[in-house]
């Protein structure tokens, strides 16, 4: 009888649980160490007992340890929530970085069927495909050295175009509506009843696309009461229908409608006589509009929530589809189901003209045998998981080979042969296209068309033994059911709630700390533990009891601590903030009986506060000092951000040399504290700051549009929210650096994580303005703070010259507490306006040649010393870098050039940086721009993709640019001073260096 739980007879076991092992060694030990005093090793003596009694505790523990890893780490629900475990879905997957990536991302989209990211055209030049068309062409004017939007210089000469790099074309295939049918294109099919038959048509508007103006007029003019019927009338076998807005005779629309049977020409235009009639075609355009625009909003923000840092997108278009028609003749076996076969053929045609896309579920790629870092390799989607190959099969194809079709074909059991193919393309009107007819092994396509394969238009005759036949009304409709439950059965299906994740291990909870005391083991004669010793016994004998017991506890301590060590493995693995690493055992009771553990009576009563807290300030518990628990909990830090190759060590040996070289504007000493929660912030962030560390920031912003606002919130980008962990920064809002209340207050507030410091301004009745603007600019500066006392109190005072300007508002008891104070103050709120601003520079180009002048480009060099690709393009792939060069931190050299490495090292390798190290003047007037440029941006983006941009709008978008283009050509880097050598000294603490000293002023 098979048994699902067995002790295997040979059992081997690991040597901590080994009792026969652990004991042997142990006498080895005893043997080489106490051999001249210790000559009875027999199980009778004592010491021998003892150790016997230890090495049973020891297994003990190593049982324990060889727990399941789940069940060590399982809180007392089951549940493990430490914070470095990362679920697969969360660690494994990235933001879209490759072209398949942003394909997933937008075919995961509600509505979207297919789409494509093209980088490049597909044209070809000097063996490189070329970039994508900017919104407004620039040239190079290398005569006045600068960069134009005119395509000739002053002397009419012709210039070289410059191409952007960067700028994405984004082609979208929507999802076909029950009720609307093709959203991919603006025809609409429509039907009524007349006559006891349906009458078919095809109606499109006499425009090209819906961001045209007169789409809007759709949901102004689809009720009766609006609109008036100005004409319907037939032009060859095409109706003009022309409907004009109520009362506003001005606004019109104008579509064309096409019926499927010419001779029902004149009951379409009766029907389109009336206003009613009209209004419900009106109304099915308006719904597709606002069905399309939906979908679209959704692409637009995955697209910019998902935007590479240094990149942009055109406007996102729908795909044109054509039709494809094939011609050919086939051979089929006897005996065989014809409409089967015929079904198969359209069915295979239609898989080698369009490639399906599937949804799958997490188990079936497990059990296809995919593993899981392929299962969640790019971005995590909410509706599935998308296979690449299928991805990269479903490409906008540039020809269509007759061989791969006619390969397909021969693989269908029946189909003996494929004579006599033909291919031809035919446009959304039905009208075969030039140079696509009628073409026999390859047809060639532009690149940026969907083909889709059309049973209507094709021609698919079948043979026996030479003599064709023709399907039956019966059979093609047979053949065009089993077509349509194909295409039911493998349309791309979005999966809903279901678990795209594997799931977190459940755990069973043991309170591995709980400690069974070895005295119980003993043998009764000892009088230990549970064995207690009779009050009629000597005074002698109970000293000798009690003596022993204060012995072993020696070795119980250890013990237990060893178990408590293992309860909190899970605190100790983890981010969350924990005050000792080594977690130390207090006997208070037996967890057994619940009695007082028995050596209550022979130790000091402080003794739990001792051993968990230590004996001085100093200590973190009895067993480590402060010091070394910074030691170790930065050890294990360390050890966690190592499993995903990350490391702090060049940031921590930089902090160093930075505490050393701070002087000016406050004190940094090295801190352990701040050092740790810098490394656990980075890694309770990781898995976004991993994954996200190559984008730039959504400028788009969809839930800031709700707020009109993102100014003062948390919105940054993948890549500057990256940067900041590894250098330390915590505070990344975008927010303000400098303080720019236009209006002068009487007194001021800074929100500090630590604590608010309030200044009040003095005698605000004088001179205000020129007092809080002064303030405003030196309230970092320690250097100009002065304590003072009044009375018995210490004040400290923010001094110009020999003049108070304001006044901290907190009183201190002496002027060693005040200047303590200070140094605090000033390190906090350099902490605090320590960030950054990011420009991209794709960002800034113009996007009209008639409303942007030369005035508003970025600069260039074109003269013959710089005169390179990478000089002459200021916007492809380049970002500037701005950053308060007067903060402490900030002025130290040690931290820049440590803060430049980062920066470089963590953007793209194609991406070239400038950065900035800037003063606070500078800083002042770059931010007040770039906040007015970036709440106008994302309006104006929205608005020229939509074609509802106004005069006023260019006008005011084209000002602001400029005034960011200039202060941004303005900004310099700032240096700290640099002292001169001595001629009788040899060495100074702050020497000049070339290109990293200022020198200052007489």
């Amino acid at each position: 009888m098979l048994t699902q739980y067995y002790i295997e007879k040979d059992r081997k076991l690991p040597p901590s649980q080994d009792y026969q092992f652990l004991l042997k060694e142990g006498m080895k030990y005893v043997e080489q160490f106490g051999n001249k005093f210790w000559t009875d090793y027999n199980p009778h003596d004592p010491g021998i007992t003892i150790l016997e009694v230890l090495c049973y505790a020891i297994t003990e523990l190593g049982y324990r340890s060889d727990f399941d890893i789940k069940d060590i780490l399982a809180n007392k629900d089951g549940f493990i929530r430490n914070t470095t475990f990362f679920t697969a879905s969360t660690i494994f997957t990235n933001a879209a970085l490759t072209e398949i990536d942003y394909r997933k991302l937008l075919i995961d989209i509600e509505g979207v069927s297919n789409a494509w990211l093209l980088p490049l055209k597909n044209e070809m030049k000097d063996g490189y495909f070329l970039p994508n068309d900017s919104e407004a062409q620039l040239y190079l004017n290398k005569l006045e050295d600068k960069l134009s939007l005119q395509n000739i210089d002053k002397h009419n000469k012709k210039l070289e175009r410059l191409s952007l790099w960067g700028l994405n074309r984004v082609k979208i295939e929507l999802d076909e509506d029950p009720v609307l049918g093709d959203l991919n294109s603006l025809l609409l099919r429509f039907s009524f009843w007349k006559e006891n038959r349906w009458v078919n048509m095809k109606i499109i508007p006499q425009f090209t696309n819906w961001n045209h103006p007169d789409a809007g007029l759709f949901k102004l003019m689809n009720t009766p009461t609006e609109i008036t019927i100005k004409s319907v009338e037939k032009i060859q076998d095409i109706v003009h229908l022309i409907v004009n807005r109520y009362p506003d005779q001005s606004q019109s629309l104008r579509f064309r409608i096409f019926p499927e049977d010419p001779s029902e020409m004149d009951i379409i235009l009766d029907h389109f006589d009336h206003e009613k009639n009209t209004c419900e075609v009106i109304d099915l355009f308006y719904q597709k509009k606002n069905k399309i625009k939906e979908i679209f909003s959704k692409v637009e923000n995955r697209l910019h929530k998902n935007r590479n840092l240094t990149e942009d997108y055109l406007c996102t278009e729908v795909v044109e589809k054509i039709d494809i028609g094939i011609c050919t003749d086939i051979e089929l076996e006897t005996g065989i189901d014809h409409v089967e076969v015929m079904a198969q053929i359209q069915i295979a045609i239609d898989k080698i003209i369009s490639p399906k896309i599937n949804f799958y579920t997490l188990s079936q790629l497990v059990n296809e045998g995919y593993h899981s870092e392929d299962i969640f390799s790019g971005p995590k989607l909410s509706h599935g998981f998308l296979k690449d190959e299928e991805i990269e099969e479903a490409q906008l194809p540039k020809e269509i080979h007759a061989s791969d079709i006619i390969a397909d074909l021969m693989e269908i059991k029946g189909v003996k042969s494929v004579k006599n193919l033909m291919m031809t393309a035919y446009n959304i009107l039905g009208k075969p296209i030039n140079n696509a007819m009628n073409k026999s092994w390859v047809l060639e396509l532009s690149g940026d068309q969907k083909p889709v394969f059309s049973p209507e238009k094709s021609k698919l005759l079948l043979f026996q033994k030479n003599i064709p036949f023709l399907l039956s009304e019966n059979q093609q409709m047979l053949v065009d059911q089993k077509v349509i439950m194909y295409k039911a059965q493998f349309n791309q299906k979005k999966l809903k709630d279901t678990y795209f994740d594997f799931e977190i291990p459940k755990g069973e909870h043991f309170e591995l700390q709980n400690y069974y005391s070895i005295q119980n083991d003993f043998p009764a004669n000892y009088r230990l533990g549970k064995n207690v010793i009779s009050e009629k016994e000597t005074e002698l004998r109970k000293a000798q009891v009690k003596q022993l017991k204060g012995y072993l506890y020696f070795y119980e301590q250890i013990l237990a601590d060893f178990f408590n060590q293992l309860y909190n493995a899970k605190d100790i693995f983890n981010t969350n903030s924990v005050s000792k690493t080594y977690f130390s055992y207090y006997f208070d009771e037996n967890v057994i009986s619940k009695d007082n553990f028995y050596w209550k009576d022979i130790l000091s009563s402080d003794l739990n506060s001792a051993l968990l807290q230590g004996e001085s300030p100093n200590d973190a518990s009895l067993y480590e000092t402060k010091d070394q628990f910074y030691s170790r909990r930065n050890k294990i830090l360390d050890h966690l951000m190592a499993r995903f190759s990350e490391s702090f060590n060049e940031y921590v040996f930089m902090m160093y040399n930075v505490a050393g070289d701070t002087s000016g504007m406050g004190e940094i000493s090295f801190d352990y504290e701040d050092l740790m929660i810098d490394k656990q912030n980075f890694l309770n962030a990781y898995p976004e700051i991993s994954s996200k560390r190559g984008l730039g920031m959504d400028y788009m912003n969809s839930d800031a549009l709700k707020m009109k606002s993102f100014w003062n919130t948390d919105h940054r980008g993948g890549y500057e929210n990256r940067v900041a962990k590894l250098l330390g920064i915590n505070e990344i809002g975008l927010r303000n650096i400098v303080t720019e209340d236009e209006d002068p207050q009487k007194q001021w507030t800074v929100e500090t994580s630590p604590e608010h410091f309030v200044f009040k301004i003095l005698y605000p009745n004088i001179s205000l303005q020129e007092k809080w603007d002064w303030a405003q600019l030196h309230f970092l500066d320690q250097n100009l703070y002065k304590i003072d006392n009044s009375g018995s109190n210490y004040y400290l005072y923010l001094v110009k010259d020999t003049q108070k300007i304001a006044k901290l508002f907190k009183t201190f008891q002496n002027e060693t507490e005040a200047f303590e104070y200070l140094k605090k103050m000033i390190k906090a709120m350099n902490l605090y306006y320590e960030n950054f601003y990011c420009l991209e520079h794709i960002l800034l180009r113009p996007f009209n040649s008639t409303v942007f002048t030369d005035e508003d480009l970025l600069s260039v060099c074109l003269n013959d010393d710089c005169d390179n690709e990478a000089d002459n393009d200021p916007y492809s792939f380049k970002a500037t870098l701005i950053l308060p060069g007067y903060l402490s931190r900030f002025k130290s050299i040690v931290f820049r050039k440590y803060a430049e490495k980062i920066f470089r090292q963590e953007a793209p390798a194609h991406v070239l940086l400038k950065i900035c190290w800037v003063n606070i003047s500078d800083m002042l007037r770059f931010q007040k721009i770039y906040r007015k440029w970036l709440e106008n941006y994302r309006i104006y983006r929205q608005k020229f993709c939509k074609n509802k941009l106004k005069a006023e709008d260019e006008t005011k978008y084209r000002t602001i640019l400029n005034e960011l283009v200039k202060a941004l050509k303005e900004l310099n880097t700032i240096y700290p001073e640099g002292n001169l050598y001595d001629c009788r000294l040899s060495e100074t603490t702050n020497p000049i260096i070339l290109g990293n000293s200022s020198l200052g002023t007489l």
